[in-house]
């Protein structure tokens, strides 16, 4: 807020200094009476374009909105297909619910955890969803009827994070100080990967397959997922990594931790850029790779804790939007649609939204039009023909 108010500041000392600069150019006479109507038009200028979008870009354009879980919504995720979105319910919860995306009605719940559930993801097929828990173990589900598939066990802590490879065909887990690569077909267990010396929190495959980014204490590592071998390690964070994500092109690679995202080159590991925030839960690349959305908490104490969403323009760095409303206490996760026309998150209050993506185009190249509903798939509208 103070940001804002920074940033409000200076435009209206601008304005203000080019109406010092009017007053200067008339006589003093009729000139008074033009500088004074000049002035009233100014300040309500002032007022419509300044001050209201202060306030009003700081609630998100929210597609729906709905409770249901029982205690913190810590991870979440769409369908390939963009129909389904689901959630992991944390702390007083053990369940998986699934959303449909056009309406927000509960498609079904899922039940077997024996703890909260701390990550979803679904396969690039759209056929299985996989989760971690607080009871150690992961959990394949078949989304067309709900069906348990298998329970993967092993890990000796929390998983933390599950994410299934490119092609489906495996699975990683974090949990603890390591990392498991599981076969799906069988549920077998392929490798396991150590060298963290902090909690695992987080675990994705690069968008090639060739590359697996694990994020946990102020370290990131890089693992080759053909050998398990380790290929280099990225530090610098001055708190604790929670979450890794790829770009879309696997390029860059975004690590949110303590008050900062940091960007890295995939290819050498140099640092990029760093991004100053608030406490960093999540962060996820848009489908296109032009967004980076993060997903954090701000305050001072419990009394007056809040949770913000900002969107960021990966090209250079610079935070386009931030929203404080409708956000909480805390946003422990977010993800983008398959066409980046929607984002989904998860709230501390055990409330799952779906929002607008501002600054999706669509086929045209044109910003999003309001009115536009969520789409029943992964198309995005197209122009009618003549």
């Amino acid at each position: 807020m103070n940001g804002r108010r920074s940033r409000f500041s200076k435009e209206v000392a601008v304005m203000r200094g080019r109406l010092t600069r009017v007053r200067n150019r008339v006589d003093r006479g009729a000139g008074r009476a033009l500088v004074s109507r000049w002035s009233r038009w100014l300040g309500l200028w002032l007022a419509c374009v300044l001050v209201l979008p202060v306030f009003a870009q700081g609630r998100p354009d929210i597609v729906w909105m709905q409770g249901g879980h029982a205690g913190r919504v810590k991870s979440v995720s769409f369908s390939p297909d963009g129909r389904l979105l689901a959630s992991g319910g944390w702390e007083y919860d053990s369940t998986i619910r699934l959303w449909r995306v056009s309406d927000g009605s509960l498609v079904r719940t899922l039940e077997g955890h024996t703890g909260g559930v701390s990550s979803v993801s679904f396969s690039p097929d759209g056929r299985l969803l996989a989760s971690g828990g607080e009871d150690n173990t992961i959990k394949l589900w078949r989304v067309s009827d709900g069906a348990l598939v298998r329970t993967l066990t092993g890990h000796t802590d929390l998983v933390s994070s599950v994410s299934f490879s490119p092609d489906g065909r495996l699975l990683v887990s974090g949990g603890g100080l390591e990392i498991r690569l599981w076969r799906v077909e069988d549920g077998s267990l392929v490798r396991t990967l150590k060298g963290h010396t902090d909690w695992v929190n987080s675990v994705v495959f690069s968008p090639d397959g060739r590359l697996l980014a694990s994020g946990g204490g102020l370290e990131i590592r890089l693992w080759r997922v053909e050998d398990g071998s380790l290929v280099r390690t990225l530090t610098g964070h001055a708190g604790e990594v929670i979450s890794v994500s790829f770009s879309p092109d696997g390029r860059l690679l975004a690590s949110g931790g303590g008050l900062e995202i940091k960007l890295w080159r995939v290819e050498d590991g140099s640092l990029v850029r760093t991004l100053p925030a608030d406490l960093v839960f999540s962060v996820v690349f848009s489908p296109d790779g032009r967004l980076l959305a993060s997903g954090s908490v701000t305050g001072t104490d419990d009394r007056d804790l809040r949770g913000e969403i900002k969107l960021w323009r990966v090209a250079d760095g610079t935070l386009l939007q931030t929203y404080d409303q409708e956000t909480g206490t805390g946003v422990p996760s977010i993800w983008f649609s398959p066409n980046g026309q929607l984002f989904g998150y998860g709230r501390d209050d055990a409330t799952v939204v779906v929002a607008r993506n501002p600054f999706w185009r669509n086929g045209e190249g044109k910003p999003q039009p309001k009115n536009v509903k969520p789409p029943r798939g992964n198309t995005p509208p197209q122009r009618k023909r003549r």
